[in-house]
């Protein structure tokens, strides 16, 4: 996304406004941009890298529950082994790709704003600034709300500040209260009436039937009843 917005910015004005929280990934976008815009009290910045992997070593032993990966590869289980601690040198390789990373975003910021990478790890490191307090370092280019990022692209694209322009809302509404009863009622009566008819077809079926979760999904793919309950199901399920 932060080289699109680049490519885009390089035809014509881009102008990002920051509301109350434009930090991390949120700046990450927004430093792309030709100018940022911000308000006083906009939580902004937080150039950093953030990653971590649970170690369950103790809870699975406290709960008897057993895991055994079958892999290929050095590192191969990197990420997925979370039933027990890093080897050596797989601490060390997690922790270079998170400063690797970090260094990927540092870097990016600081060509976007023109700054070297040496004053920009100054204000990176995750540090979190106001949106004052950003301006003061560099961050984001001007101080105010979305009627001044319109101001600051008009004045980008030649339009004169009188003329009425028309804003396009891109942002997908949040569904109201009776909309959310209402669909998840309906999945729920999707869902029992699928599972219903599955056992039934299944209840007939004969011979030995392993992995039993696998056969109804298997099933349940090519039924109009299939809802998308089953679906997180079927990913839950398929994750063991």
């Amino acid at each position: 996304m932060w080289r699109e917005i680049r490519l885009l910015a390089a035809s014509m004005p881009v102008v990002a406004s920051m509301s109350d929280v434009a930090a991390s990934g949120g700046y990450y976008m927004a430093m792309a941009a030709g100018t940022i815009v911000a308000e006083s009290l906009t939580l902004t910045g937080s150039i950093g890298v953030v990653t971590a992997r649970l170690n369950l070593e103790n809870l699975n032993e406290k709960i008897g529950f057993n895991k055994e990966i079958i892999s290929r590869g050095k590192y191969a289980e990197l990420i997925a082994a979370d039933q027990r601690p890093f080897r050596p040198d797989e601490a060390e390789l997690f922790s270079k790709s998170a400063r690797e990373s970090y260094e990927r975003f540092r870097d990016k910021a600081a060509y976007s704003r023109s700054m070297p990478v040496e004053k920009m790890e100054e204000h990176a490191q995750g540090r979190v600034w106001t949106g004052k307090d950003a301006a003061d370092r560099g961050l984001v280019d001007a101080i105010g709300g979305m009627s001044c990022a319109i101001a600051i692209a008009k004045q980008k694209a030649s339009i004169p500040q009188d003329r009425k322009v028309t804003l396009v809302e891109l942002s997908k509404s949040s569904p109201s209260i009776p909309q959310i009863l209402t669909n998840l009622g309906t999945l729920i009566v999707g869902a029992d009436t699928a599972v219903k008819e599955l056992l039934e077809q299944l209840t007939a079926s004969k011979g030995v039937q392993a992995r039993m979760d696998g056969i109804i999904f298997e099933r349940s793919n090519n039924s109009p009843l299939s809802s998308s309950i089953l679906g997180l199901l079927k990913d839950y399920l398929s994750s063991f």
